[in-house]
């Protein structure tokens, strides 16, 4: 008696589990559409730029299908830093793309924006992954670096260069004076685009550390943050950066 209800029991949960079953209707079943990037983060260079985002959708058409999107409330910026072009789905396809054009000319140094974009759903279908967001700042061209220098109490020790990549030196500085510690030394110095190493010694070998004050530098372009380092690096300390690349 005990086995007739073990398979009573079984049969009715595999009836149960088939007709929970959703079966997939790529043609007659309900469209849903969706971002396939979700999120961007560029910088936007002088000719401006233009992102292509992927838009997919569930079903198949024997032609082609267009979506509506809109900006969002919480987007920062004006309108006049962005273009929106439409969501073409081909026929036959199950995917497109929404163009998304970013200006360089409105936009300001050092401020980053945000383009909110919702995915409207079809009549009679749903949108998931609907919203996109795209943060950009405009790309800075910079030349102009500044090298920051703060010293320990032996600023007489320290010197620094910086090297191309053939090795020759092009710009230097140091010793610095010896004053009272935790002084600050800056030089300008203009670069050609490329890559260079900055390598800072100490004449000592206890770095920008001397168990009182612990030292530091920066190199900084515009409002970049090209480098930094300090304290007991021992006789030497290089790194390498680029500029404009």
């Amino acid at each position: 008696m005990k086995k007739y209800i073990l398979i009573i029991a079984v049969l009715f949960a595999f009836v149960s589990c088939e007709e929970e079953n959703i079966v997939f209707d790529k043609e007659n079943g309900q469209t849903g559409v969706s971002f396939a990037t979700t999120a961007y983060n560029v910088s936007v260079p002088a000719e401006g730029l233009t992102l292509e985002v992927p838009v997919n959708v569930t079903t198949i058409s024997t032609s082609d299908r267009s979506f509506n999107v809109t900006v969002d409330d919480a987007t920062v910026g004006d309108a006049t830093n962005y273009a929106l072009g439409t969501v073409t789905i081909p026929a036959g396809e199950y995917s497109g793309v929404l163009n998304v054009s970013l200006n360089f000319d409105p936009l300001v140094d050092g401020t980053v924006y945000s383009l909110i974009v919702n995915l409207e759903a079809p009549a009679d279908g749903v949108a998931f992954s609907e919203t996109l967001e795209v943060e950009y700042f405009k790309e800075i061209i910079c030349n102009d670096i500044v090298v920051t220098v703060v010293t320990d109490t032996y600023g007489g020790e320290t010197t620094w260069e910086i090297t191309d990549v053939d090795g020759t030196v092009v710009a230097s500085d140091g010793p610095f004076v010896n004053v009272s510690g935790g002084d600050t030394y800056v030089q300008e110095v203009y670069l050609e685009d490329g890559c260079y190493t900055f390598t800072i010694f100490d004449e000592y070998g206890d770095g920008q550390s001397d168990g009182t004050i612990t030292g530091n530098y920066t190199i900084t372009c515009s409002i970049l943050n090209v480098l930094e380092g300090g304290g007991a690096f021992g006789s030497s300390e290089a790194k390498e950066f680029c500029i404009n690349q």
